[in-house]
């Protein structure tokens, strides 16, 4: 009864106060904590080599009321701050989400050290969650040894002849070499020079003389110098000879009959029906008719489709010009003049003569070699080992469809040659030529206007080099292509295509950085300074880099150059005509007389190098120009850049820590304010002709305002008041320079860097320009081999395109790092300056 009336009392108090409250009212309910994990976003076991980067994902088992803060704690045995960063010790979740993240950055160090973990734990949460399951994570790091700079794994050879002269005279062949001994013994050794009718050399042996070279470690010298001359009266008719002059013993090519050991020079000549040498190009007679070019299938550089090309694997397809569209619309290059300044020009070969034969070309041995027949404007090479040109010219410029070998990029382009490695340094005898080499390069790049007339040639191909490290451009090259740029092609300016260099594997020390960034850089010949040129590297028929081409900032392009011909694919061209010399016949080469679609010995399928990725974009040009000739010269450099395709597009940044503190010798491909990505393997990346046409056909000419060269820009750094660079450092020095009023649209076309520095050893420096934008470009790798011993640096201009399209204005900042421990150096002068336009990018 009591129990009853109770419950009765209760349920009517509950009814009262429910009219009063408006319903039930029972408290809410605490939720209900959310529970925290942590993972990682990839793998735990790494090589510190990777410079991986690892996301942690802290994440809740529900969406949060509110928001959630976790501090990561952290341990191991790796030290943070110097082998890795945490970006955030501390995570929050916002209200409604679920996760956030951090990241790990584990440092390359080069130092020798054992296996490292870094381990990585929930600690202190804020908000109404609690630590779950997985709270940490481990990560192991796998040493990857230390990075000292070694001594080279090879050495120059101790015996070694160095071409300088061969020539005919009346008298007969002259062959001018330097024999170098540099034997450690200090023994003598003999020179033999020989000729024979057998190129190996096995038979029909004559002798040319000897000479007993002792031990000098200086190799130009006059005293190393030795003449040969093949007598003229001994030469019979119709005949083919060769001749060497070695030093020491030497072995037989184990392929082909070229002799290309160091210690051996080989060349040879054909004579005529009289007896005399060859020394001018006869047409070679050759049965065709106009229809596919038969060797035009396995041309990879034109079109891909993973043909061999001759090699033991094809590549992969679409690793090409990108060109099927101009060649199906016959766009040819037509109207456009291209000249190959180099070793010469068979301007009668049978695939060239109808774009090369009495053209303009111009022969820089003529004055020498007139009285044994040689013709002005036939740049013909008389010796058998090979003419460069003739590779070149056909790789730009071979002629189409009338059924012989391959075709050009740009095959109705006029071809004119100008052998400037035929003007002499000096002469023979020690006098001064009539024309030097040096004399010959101005005159051959658009300094004359008759002998040669370069002065009407639109495109200037220029497959050669130098390496002259801490050195600048010559004055008077500087002022020639400032004249040709503004006042050729009726002001719209000449283009000059130049080769970037095929040193990437040449070290002498090396440093791991090496494999990755290079050995020789771009930067060593000093005209790839200069931002009137365009730089060309190579890639190959997998549309990577090619393993040999140089890199560097001063890259504006990369056109296809291939591998050796033999595993992997190299370019298909025209050789020197004939079964009896060239490159068919005296290297590997898959495509020999002895092949069926070569049985006249006009072609090779193994030339390579950026001497083969510069014509492809030589022709490229021409063809580019045949389309819309009025384009200047910075309005073709612009549509290559806007229009070039990103190969390899994933390729890591190199990087490592150096006294705890990250340094990036070189870049991933990166984007930078103005919207061009750039790489120092690539450039602004492979050229696509179709795109380049395409933009060209609505792009208005002459649109990038003028051309502006600013006065330098100083950091305000003396000899008297240097930065300091520490030794082994990554954070290294650094110096701002302020640029203000200039122009508020004016966008960088390039930017040139001088800098001073000393330093008992360059090799070991480092150097980056970063923009107000915050891009960076490395300038100069560390351990750039062309610095190798070299102490100091003294008003050295560098390049960089890196910049292309952004603005000017604001602070600019040079980084030097010194990446190695025996001996400081310091920063005595940084000045900037800058070409530039007023456009819309």
């Amino acid at each position: 009864m009591y129990r009853f009336a109770a419950i009765f009392l209760a349920a009517l108090v509950a009814g009262s106060l429910g009219g009063c409250g408006g319903g039930s009212h029972e408290g809410p309910q605490p939720s209900r904590p959310a529970v925290v994990s942590l993972v990682a976003g990839g793998d735990v076991d790494l090589e510190e080599a990777a410079n991986a980067k690892v996301p942690l994902r802290v994440e809740l088992d529900a969406s949060a009321a509110e928001a959630v803060t976790v501090h990561l704690d952290i341990a191991g045995t790796a030290t943070s701050g110097s082998d890795y960063a945490l970006d955030r010790r501390t995570v929050t979740i916002p209200a409604s989400g679920s996760s956030a993240t951090a990241e790990i950055d584990i440092y390359r160090d080069f130092d020798e050290e054992p296996d490292e973990t870094i381990e990585v734990a929930l600690g202190a949460i804020t908000g109404n969650a609690r630590a779950g399951q997985p709270e940490s994570v481990t990560l192991t790091i796998r040493d990857a040894g230390p990075g000292s700079i070694e001594a080279a794994e090879y050495s120059a050879a101790p015996l070694q002849v160095f071409p300088f002269g061969y020539t005919v005279t009346e008298f007969g062949v002259v062959l001018a070499v330097f024999a170098v001994n540099s034997l450690a013994s200090g023994e003598t050794v003999s020179l033999v020079a020989e000729w024979s009718t057998d190129p190996r050399f096995q038979t029909d042996v004559r002798s040319l003389g000897e000479a007993e070279v002792e031990s000098d470690h200086e190799q130009f010298v006059f005293p190393n110098l030795h003449v040969f001359t093949v007598p003229a009266f001994e030469l019979l008719p119709n005949e083919i000879y060769y001749v060497r002059a070695r030093l020491g013993e030497v072995t037989p090519p184990s392929e082909g009959a070229g002799w290309t050991a160091p210690n051996v020079f080989f060349d040879g000549f054909a004579t005529g029906e009289d007896g005399s040498v060859v020394v001018r190009c006869n047409t070679p007679s050759r049965s065709a008719s106009a229809g596919i070019d038969p060797l035009f299938t396995e041309q990879w550089h034109l079109v891909n489709t993973g043909q061999t090309a001759f090699a033991d694997r094809g590549g992969l397809p679409g690793a090409d010009l990108r060109m099927s569209a101009t060649l199906a619309a016959d766009l040819s290059g037509a109207g456009v003049k291209l000249a190959v300044v180099d070793s010469g020009l068979e301007t009668c070969h049978p695939d060239l003569a109808a774009n090369a034969a009495g053209r303009g070309s111009y022969n820089f041995a003529y004055d020498r070699m007139r009285t044994v027949g040689a013709v002005r404007d036939e740049p013909f090479r008389f010796g058998l080992f090979a003419d460069h040109g003739t590779s070149v010219a056909g790789i730009a410029a071979a002629v189409a469809d009338n059924g012989l070998g391959g075709r050009g990029v740009a095959p109705d382009a006029t071809l004119v040659g100008f052998n400037v490695s035929e003007a002499e340094v000096i002469g023979l005898g020690g006098e001064e030529p009539a024309v030097g080499f040096e004399t010959a390069l101005l005159l051959s790049l658009g300094g004359s206007d008759s002998a040669p007339d370069s002065a009407s040639v639109d495109v200037f191909n220029m497959s050669f080099g130098a390496e002259s490290p801490n050195e600048n451009s010559r004055e008077e090259f500087v002022r020639l292509v400032k004249m040709a740029t503004a006042e050729l092609r009726s002001g719209r300016g000449a283009l000059y295509v130049k080769a970037a260099g095929n040193e990437f594997e040449l070290c002498g020390r090396t440093h791991p950085f090496n494999r990755e960034t290079g050995c020789i850089a771009a930067n060593a010949d000093p005209d790839h300074n200069l931002p009137w040129l365009i730089v060309v590297g190579g890639f190959n028929a997998d549309d990577v880099k090619s393993s040999y081409s140089s890199a560097g900032a001063s890259l504006w392009v990369v056109g296809p150059s291939g591998e050796d011909g033999v595993r992997e694919p190299a370019i298909i061209t025209t050789d020197q005509a004939g079964t009896h010399g060239g490159f068919s016949e005296f290297f590997r080469n898959r495509l020999s007389s002895a092949h069926p679609l070569n049985r006249d010995g006009d072609y090779t399928s193994a030339f390579n190098g950026t001497s083969a990725a510069t014509p492809a974009v030589a022709g490229a040009v021409a063809a580019l120009l045949g389309s819309k000739p009025e384009l200047t010269w910075r309005d073709v450099k612009h549509i290559l850049a806007n229009t070039a395709r990103q190969v390899d597009p994933h390729i890591a940044e190199v990087r490592a820590a150096f006294a705890g503190t990250p340094y990036v010798a070189q870049h991933a491909w990166q984007r930078n304010a103005g919207g061009y990505a750039f790489h120092n393997w690539y450039g602004f990346g492979a050229v696509d002709l179709d795109a380049a046409i395409i933009m060209a056909a609505t792009y208005a000419p002459d649109s990038l305002g003028p051309f502006v060269e600013t006065a330098w820009f100083d950091a305000g750094l003396t000899e008297e008041t240097p930065l300091t660079i520490p030794d082994a450092d990554g954070a290294g020095a650094t110096a701002s320079v302020e640029v203000a009023d200039l122009p508020a649209g004016a966008v960088v076309e390039a930017v040139s860097l001088a800098i001073s520095a000393d330093h008992p050893d360059t090799f070991e420096l480092g150097v980056t320009l970063r923009s107000p934008a915050g891009t960076a470009s490395v300038v100069n790798p560390p351990f750039n081999a062309a610095l190798d011993g070299l102490p100091g640096l003294q008003d050295w201009h560098l390049l960089s395109n890196a910049f292309y399209g952004e603005s000017l204005n604001g602070t600019w900042t040079v980084q030097v790092v010194d990446l190695a421990g025996d001996g400081t150096g310091s920063l005595s002068d940084v000045r900037l300056r800058f070409y530039y336009g007023e456009h819309d990018l």
